[in-house]
């Protein structure tokens, strides 16, 4: 079959077309890539201290829920009881530390507290910005309106004597390195995204936990799955029964189909009188819409179909990784799954999965 990548738009999607296969085959990579692929992600919270709001299941819940920037492909898979490590490890049933090693956990630390700030950080904090400011518009004068503005709203909302409130974001969980990790891995490992809210404080409330990061599968929990859509369309196509000119073209190229078709000029082999005529320019915008269909004379002149082993894929990753490292490991994954088949059939099988 044929493989095409579309666009990137940014750095965590990919468009791309597959000709020539079969749908099953394009949603079993679907299906790889939503459940297969293994990321690292918070699955143990230890939790020392919790005076805030948030009960402490729904914070261990909510640290889950954040994605971790790390290849999980630099670490072993994290020994469960399904697997048959404490059959015969008693002291692995009572201490789950035992089977943690810097091989296939990380730790995060998360040490944080609220203390009532002092009056003159509440009159900074309210205060229109100093004359020393370095205007960003380049206009001072627009600086310091806008910036009393803003000060004059936040004192209408502010209740006065109001309990000051600290956000708790991603940002403030800590890489605890283990064993050999600090020399394994040079950067620091960090969320994927710093500005995640996890809790709000008010003064006196602290938090303090330790959370433990595994390695797993959207099989075992959608937080494990790298990314957020993965999805498939059938390539349209599209064909001009008839021509359409003028005015016709002019109201399917601009209204009812923009981007499918393009307006050019009439030559000698068109009727006489007329200027222009609707083109096919970029079936690839097609979305099946079909809002041709409401003009009488154009649903005789247009056809729409799909082409039935011809798929455009989207991929949008979460962040962890590129999609495209993500569409060759699922790809991968599926050579080893056809591979195993073919042995089962031949007799073959070693009994091997492909991880």
């Amino acid at each position: 079959f044929d493989f095409r990548i579309l666009e990137q738009p940014n750095e965590n999607d990919l468009v791309f077309e597959m000709i020539g296969v079969d749908a099953s085959f394009v949603n079993a990579l679907r299906r790889i890539l939503l459940s297969e692929i293994h990321t690292m992600a918070i699955e143990n919270v230890y939790m020392w201290d919790n005076s805030s709001m948030v009960h402490d299941e729904v914070l261990a819940h909510r640290l889950g829920l954040v994605p971790l920037n790390v290849d999980a492909r630099y670490f072993d898979e994290y020994p469960r009881s399904d697997q048959g490590y404490e059959e015969n490890n008693a002291e692995a049933q009572d201490d789950p530390h035992q089977r943690a090693t810097d091989r296939n956990t990380l730790v995060f630390k998360l040490a944080v507290s609220c203390n009532k700030p002092d009056a003159a950080r509440n009159n900074q904090r309210l205060s229109p910005r100093s004359g020393d400011f370095d205007s960003v518009y380049g206009n001072n004068e627009l600086d310091e309106i806008a910036a009393r503005t803003t000060a004059e709203r936040q004192q209408s909302i502010e209740t006065p004597g109001r309990p000051y409130t600290q956000h708790i974001y991603s940002r403030d969980l800590e890489w605890i390195p283990q064993g050999e990790q600090a020399e394994r891995f040079t950067s620091d490992i960090r969320p994927v995204h710093e500005d995640i809210l996890l809790a709000k404080l008010r003064p006196g409330q602290s938090i303090e936990l330790e959370a433990h990061a595994h390695r797993g599968n959207g099989k075992d929990h959608a937080k494990y799955s790298p990314v957020a859509t993965a999805c498939y369309r059938l390539m349209p196509r599209v064909e001009i029964v008839s021509p359409v000119y003028d005015d016709l073209a002019e109201e399917l190229v601009h209204v009812l189909e923009p981007g499918v078709f393009c307006l050019v000029e009439t030559d000698d082999q068109d009727p006489p009188g007329t200027k222009v005529k609707a083109q096919v320019s970029n079936p690839y915008a097609c979305t099946m819409s079909r809002n041709f269909l409401r003009n009488p004379k154009l649903s005789q002149s247009i056809r729409m179909t799909r082409i039935p082993n011809h798929f455009i894929f989207s991929v949008e990753s979460v962040g962890m990784s590129n999609p495209a490292i993500l569409v060759a490991e699922a790809l991968r994954q599926l050579q080893g799954k056809c591979t195993r088949i073919m042995e089962l059939v031949d007799g073959t099988d070693t009994g091997m999965e492909v991880e």
